[in-house]
């Protein structure tokens, strides 16, 4: 599966075709893309939530489920994620593909995924205000229970301290002191705003006419949302640092497992061939089964529950999370920065390389499974100004060689230790 052509429905307003016969479902996603911002990340991640609510033909919950039934069980969702620098607000319907059924649903489905997004529940010139209430509830629960998943919760806590001050570091989800001066007046405000000045990208995935499917979406959004100039937001790097002060935090709670999460600059443009090396040195230190990490923190001296190393490409930054025992923090973190000296070292075989370009190029190959997945990894692309596609990038990593590997690692710099150490017991 790829972008198989690139189209726009309005300036702007960018359509993208991701053909496959893989699937008996289709699914069409639209994403506004908004810049992270703490002044507008916890209205922008309200939004959705009060959309999912109802809309002007469909004013409840069980209205739309029914409309959802009648198009042979399609579904819709909405939510807000951040890759990068950028908050993405997306809007995705998942419907029967018209080949698999007796007639054609494609142009309902378009209406409404439409509704959905352009045609909100209003009252009196704002949201429905016991929409906006009970949201507002709901989404002050999710942000609260984030820590009720340790694993989670300390990597968002490395992510703040390391990225303080940097769009990054902002939480996507927003913020519970934000959500006292929203009220659905100011939110629907927000809404038309963003609705009329964010850039737009929507992905058409499966099997369907492209031509009609077009059509539609053109019918359906490209008037409704006109032309608009939006820029889009580039992502600052990790960049090393010359005289870093490794920023080192430690907080406590009431946990039987203890987390470590370290967090390194690398500073590698995410497009360039050095990138791919980046990936290979990752998968090989802490990133797959037979991993350093795993094979040393965890297997050979049973310092760690669990210990791996995931890249962010958008922020050319690596995260490495273990789960330890408290007393055990001095030995694993030792243990950890041992290994990541023998990749800078060259101490890692050919094997080992062979193993990784393999694991990565099955890796890559599984994102083809999941519509969701490959829409996913586009939208990275178009973030990072690629054309890549999955294939190209599974050649890349196939050429990559043992000493751009080595130079990869020495190009990572720690610069953030954080600890949430448990101390009685709870449940993780």
């Amino acid at each position: 599966m790829s972008i198989n052509e690139k189209t726009e429905l309005s300036k702007g307003v960018n359509l993208h075709f991701l053909k496959t016969e893989k699937f008996k479902t289709n699914m069409i996603s639209l994403v506004l893309r908004l810049p992270l911002c703490r002044e507008t990340a916890t209205r922008a991640a309200l939004v959705p939530r009060v959309l999912k609510r109802g809309t002007e033909k469909y004013p409840t919950l069980a209205d739309i489920s029914k409309k959802a039934e009648e198009l042979y069980g399609a579904s819709i969702s909405a939510g807000a994620m951040k890759k990068g620098d950028n908050q993405l607000i997306v809007f995705t319907v998942q419907f029967v593909s018209d080949s698999f059924i007796s007639g054609t649903i494609t142009n309902e489905v378009a209406d409404l995924l439409a509704e959905f997004v352009l045609n909100p529940k209003t009252v009196d010139g704002g949201f429905d205000r016991e929409f906006v209430k009970q949201e507002k509830t709901n989404l002050k629960n999710f942000i609260d229970g984030l820590i009720n998943d340790k694993k989670a919760y300390a990597a968002a806590r490395c992510n703040e301290v390391m990225f303080e001050g940097d769009p990054y570091g902002i939480c996507e989800y927003g913020y519970v002191e934000d959500l006292e001066d929203i009220d659905e007046k100011n939110l629907y405000d927000f809404y038309k705003t963003m609705i009329k000045s964010s850039a737009v990208e929507v992905f058409a995935s499966g099997s369907f006419d492209a031509g009609k499917i077009k059509t539609a979406l053109e019918q359906k959004f490209g008037a409704a949302l006109g032309d608009r100039c939006a820029k889009s937001v580039k992502s600052g790097l990790a960049v090393r640092e010359d005289g870093i002060e490794v920023k080192r935090v430690t907080e406590e709670m009431p946990t039987s497992q203890s987390k470590l999460v370290m967090g390194f600059n690398c500073g590698i443009e995410p497009t360039s061939r050095e990138y791919y090396a980046l990936m290979m040195f990752s998968c090989i230190f802490g990133g797959s089964p037979f991993s350093k990490l795993f094979n040393n923190v965890r297997e050979k001296l049973s310092l760690a529950y669990y210990v791996f190393s995931a890249l962010d490409r958008q922020k050319s930054c690596m995260k490495i999370s273990a789960g330890i025992e408290a007393d055990k923090f001095g030995a694993a973190y030792d243990e950890i920065m041992l290994q990541l000296e023998k990749m800078k070292t060259g101490d890692f075989t050919e094997n080992e390389i062979t193993s990784a370009k393999k694991y990565l190029a099955t890796g890559m190959g599984s994102i083809k499974d999941s519509m969701g997945a490959t829409e996913d990894f586009y939208m990275g692309q178009i973030l990072l100004g690629s054309n890549e596609t999955i294939d190209s990038l599974t050649e890349c990593l196939n050429a990559v060689s043992r000493d751009e590997i080595q130079a990869a690692a020495n190009a990572v710099q720690l610069d953030t230790v954080y600890f949430l150490k448990g101390v009685g017991s709870s449940e993780d």
